[in-house]
């Protein structure tokens, strides 16, 4: 399964903010951590091999490890690399199937929005590893909130392959959008969530599948969220990447 968010930070965030993109991370990698255990304990910074990817611990006394920061400042630190796009790669240590999970952020990408991924390695007996649709629903809504995301979606990455726009966003298990949306307007979807913000409505959380984990082997599955994105593209409500 994976997740994908995309979202611009303040102007005023400066390039290289190493330990402030860390530290927002942390709150995800705790969150998850809360519905599956291999999913606790330390992340590592990515790196070329095994043994490079277990050498620097990215979290350590609850913030950004010191040791993760000063390899980023000096990968990225420096001169004009300082100012162009960065990705930060971190994974949660583990080998075995079904408990890998890796995240990839995106910063100072300038114009275009940064962007989030984390992969999950599922387990094989067809359940996520983030339980039923309810709490992955709020890992999504975490990450909307704390990112004020463009949009969030989650499900199996095969699906962009069988999703009806190559233009557009896929709607997959779920997708978040920034708007608050009313049954009338998607009656398609089998559950829409408000995400909350300061008492308000921030955004609607648009669900394909409620009774089992998403599957794009499942042609029901795959046909829910096409109908869904078809009826959001008519409304003008499914975002096209260009305008991301």
């Amino acid at each position: 399964m994976n997740l994908l968010e995309q979202h611009r930070d303040q102007a005023a965030t400066p390039k290289g903010a190493f330990e402030f993109h860390l530290q927002r991370i942390k709150a995800i990698v705790d969150f998850i951590a809360t519905k599956d255990e291999t999913l606790g304990g330390n992340w590592y910074l990515a790196g070329d091999t095994q043994q490079d990817a277990l050498q620097y611990e990215v979290f350590a006394n609850g913030a950004a490890s010191k040791a993760a920061i000063d390899v980023l400042k000096a990968e990225y630190g420096h001169g004009k690399k300082i100012d162009r796009p960065k990705v930060i790669g971190i994974w949660n240590g583990r080998q075995t199937d079904g408990a890998t999970a890796i995240m990839s952020l995106m910063i100072d990408t300038g114009v275009i929005s940064n962007n989030i991924e984390l992969s999950l390695d599922e387990k094989a007996n067809g359940l996520s590893r983030l339980g039923n649709y309810k709490s992955v629903a709020e890992v999504v809504a975490k990450v909307a909130e704390l990112y004020r995301s463009l949009y969030v979606t989650f499900g199996p990455r095969a699906y962009q392959d069988q999703q009806v726009f190559d233009d557009r966003l896929g709607v997959s298990w779920m997708l978040y959008l920034p708007h608050a949306l009313a049954p009338a307007q998607v009656p398609e979807a089998r559950d829409l969530i408000p995400v909350m913000r300061d008492g308000k409505q921030q955004g609607t959380i648009i669900v394909s599948v409620t009774d089992e984990v998403f599957d794009v082997n499942n042609l029901e599955h795959v046909k829910a969220a096409n109908d869904i994105e078809i009826r959001l593209a008519d409304q003008d409500l499914l975002p096209r990447f260009v305008d991301l």
